[in-house]
């Protein structure tokens, strides 16, 4: 007769006892891929093109519409009739002027119109605040004539002006008070004009004119005065001689 050890070994073993082979699968298969470099690279291969898999059959995102592109505008301005044009008005334009020029800077929206990082010069003259360097402080709702900027600080103005250009199209001139516009025609509108050769090319029509009216102006010879006649020059000036020979005279070259 057996004793309680020979009871107690024969027991059936209890669910603590028995090893989890799912558990032990498992850590089998991420253990072999873990020890290979292989197994990660073809694990990574195979995740990637699951991945662009998904992705092109989702759906495209629908982006929204482009703005309607707005007409062209030439015309001069005035600081007041500028101020309209910061993109709160319906048609969203936005203008800024630099160095007496006026910009279409509606496509830089993003940067000059409301809530963009430069709204400030929105509808301005944004000539002292670039050359500046200083935003806020240099609005203002008068004419600014830069008087009073050094050369350091009217090349940084030049050189934002030239960045200007070739971003975006001139518009007109920010006109002086009391300076008249300049009536635009439609080869203008094709090859915008700035401001400086404007007022060149008034003052040279402005030169012309007052040429033109002063030579109109200038007294004219009368028809009856002629050269002094032979008899009327002084002896050894040419005249004629007591014999009737006649002098050298000096012929046209």
């Amino acid at each position: 007769m057996s004793g309680p050890e020979t009871v107690a070994s024969s027991a059936p073993p209890t669910m603590d006892d028995q090893p989890s082979s799912s558990g032990s699968l498992l850590y089998d298969i991420v253990y072999e891929i873990v020890s290979s470099p292989v197994n990660l690279a073809l694990v990574g291969i195979i995740s990637f093109l699951l991945y662009k898999i998904s992705k092109s059959r989702q759906p495209p995102a629908t982006l929204p519409p482009p703005p309607p592109e707005l007409p062209r505008l030439r015309r001069d301005f005035t600081v007041a009739e500028l101020k309209h044009y910061d993109g709160t008005q319906p048609d969203g334009r936005v203008l800024t002027a630099v160095n007496g020029n006026v910009y279409d800077v509606t496509k830089g929206k993003a940067f000059y119109g409301p809530g963009g990082t430069y709204a400030v010069f929105g509808g301005r003259d944004a000539s002292r605040g670039l050359a500046t360097f200083q935003i806020t402080s240099s609005i203002s709702d008068e004419y600014d004539d830069l008087s009073d900027l050094n050369s350091h600080e009217m090349e940084s103005m030049r050189e934002w002006e030239m960045q200007f250009k070739e971003k975006y199209y001139l518009v007109g001139r920010l006109l002086r008070p009391g300076e008249k516009p300049t009536n635009y025609s439609d080869e203008d509108e094709d090859t915008p004009t700035d401001s400086s050769e404007v007022r060149k090319r008034t003052a040279t029509q402005t030169a012309e004119g007052s040429t033109s009216s002063g030579a109109a102006d200038a007294p004219s010879s009368s028809p009856h005065e002629k050269e002094p006649s032979v008899d009327s020059k002084a002896p050894g000036d040419g005249a004629a001689s007591a014999d009737g020979t006649e002098s050298d005279k000096p012929k046209a070259e």
